[in-house]
């Protein structure tokens, strides 16, 4: 297996989140470490969301680059069902993420529901375990794709850059 900057590289959807961290210093290197690491990494497209002049500004700019990017990254290892309460991460940068699920919004009921043979049974504790990973947000960005495992950790794709407080783009 890779290491999570390994399998950031090989994913090919995430271009512009690995190009800047190849251009940050020490910062592959931190990651290509023992780890363990959690990245919650957006997509090319999330980053396209962003205007032209935001993308100019952030990739022009190394220290304000550095902090974006570690503001994606959480030492220790979370995944998608670690991820279903509500938690606030420390990430490499310093800040805190805020992790929500509407899981942990929703009032369990006290009937129990009987689903009938095996079958059944499965596809809909499948459906439901999936549809609980989908609402898991950090910062109000969505999980879009979850629990992509490396040797040093794990990364979870998410549709949205996330910007550190007080950070102007």
């Amino acid at each position: 297996m890779a290491n999570i900057i390994e399998k950031a590289r090989a994913e090919h959807a995430y271009n512009k989140y690995v190009k800047g961290l190849e251009s940050v210093a020490g910062l592959v290197d931190t990651l290509s470490g023992p780890g363990p690491f959690t990245i919650f990494v957006p997509t090319d497209a999330a980053f396209d969301s962003m205007t032209d002049d935001q993308q100019a500004d952030l990739f022009a700019d190394p220290g304000k680059l550095a902090k974006v990017l570690k503001y994606h990254i959480v030492p220790g290892y979370y995944t998608a069902d670690d991820l279903l309460d509500r938690l606030f991460l420390k990430t490499l940068e310093g800040l805190r993420l805020r992790v929500w699920s509407d899981v942990s919004e929703v009032p369990l009921g006290e009937a129990e529901i009987a689903t009938g043979g095996d079958a059944l049974n499965y596809i809909a504790s499948d459906t439901v375990t999936t549809a609980v990973r989908e609402s898991i947000t950090i910062n109000g960005g969505h999980v879009l794709q979850a629990n992509m495992i490396a040797d040093n950790g794990i990364m979870h794709v998410i549709d949205k850059v996330l910007i550190p407080p007080f950070t102007m783009l």
